[in-house]
């Protein structure tokens, strides 16, 4: 039974990974506003969370979605939200998501294909990290990203690299998605060995009648800790092609869309990647954080 210790974490990087990458080969709460000059002093932002009763017993797992605005003369008007994913959640988590897109001016997505490519439910791509997103969705009994998002609407803009940049650059970075998947196991088993996940947990859970959702409950801890796993997959400079080199494609094409005159733009990625979303804002645009909301992505009750 040695395997299961790996379990949590290894799952917890699969679902991580943008399911379009490895294809290759609900509930809204609402936090009240926070002014600019408040919002600088913030700590850390989060993007997921799990919720709990007063009993501390888990209801939610849930992702951010914050907007941004400037007082810069240059982002004048322009409103930016950052809408956190996880690749696989409840049905009417994306239904949530789909009725939100459609009041943006532009909808970036993250999609490692060519800028035309559209995905349609239930195509699968042929990797093998893929097949195993595709079968934990049926585990735990959710529904997969690429089969409910309606990535067909008109305001949709591709923001992420094509599969040839995102080869070039792990090669020119000598990265594999091997070797980072090994890197965010490895993160995540020294969380282990620090007391912050219970093997019996998921012991559990594999053997008893609910399943679905006592494995939920044991991997949406894991989710929680996201930071860490994501960290784990930066190189020596703090940098990745997964993360920092595909956020900084999609800044170039929130660059683009600004300069084209969209004042109400969304920006919908996997929640792994909003941290350092955050900061560009922050620095590169000038925007402050200003309203945050929450989504019930999974179902934990």
């Amino acid at each position: 039974m040695q395997w299961l210790r790996f379990l949590p974490v290894t799952l917890m990087a699969l679902v991580s990974f943008s399911p379009v990458v490895l294809g290759q080969d609900a509930t809204v709460t609402k936090e009240e506003p926070k002014p600019a000059t408040a919002a600088k002093k913030a700590e850390k932002p989060k993007f997921v969370r799990v919720t709990k009763d007063d009993k501390k017993k888990p209801l939610a797992l849930q992702t951010a979605v914050v907007k941004y605005k400037s007082d810069s003369k240059e982002s004048e008007g322009v409103e930016v939200t950052l809408i956190g994913a996880v690749h696989i959640a409840e049905k009417a988590y994306y239904e949530d998501l789909n009725a939100m897109f459609k009041g943006y001016d532009a909808l970036l997505y993250e999609m490692v294909a060519p800028p035309d490519a559209v995905p349609k439910p239930n195509e699968r791509g042929s990797s093998p990290i893929s097949s195993v997103q595709v079968g934990m969705k049926d585990m735990l009994e959710l529904s997969f990203q690429l089969d409910e998002v309606d990535y067909s609407a008109g305001n949709f803009v591709h923001a992420d690299m094509t599969p040839e940049e995102m080869f070039e650059s792990m090669n020119r970075r000598k990265e594999s998605v091997f070797k980072m998947l090994l890197r965010s196991v490895g993160s995540g088993l020294a969380m282990q060995g620090a007391g912050q996940a219970n093997d019996l947990d998921v012991l559990s859970a594999m053997v008893s009648d609910d399943r679905a959702r006592n494995l939920k409950r044991a991997m949406a801890e894991q989710f929680e800790k996201m930071d860490g796993q994501m960290a784990a997959l930066q190189g020596d400079d703090g940098r990745s092609t997964l993360i920092t080199e595909r956020n900084a494609k999609a800044f170039q094409v929130l660059s683009e869309q600004i300069k084209a005159g969209k004042k109400k733009i969304g920006i919908f990625y996997g929640a792994g990647h909003l941290e350092d979303m955050n900061e560009r804002l922050i620095a590169e645009f000038s925007m402050q954080p200003i309203e945050t909301k929450w989504m019930d992505a999974w179902d934990l009750k």
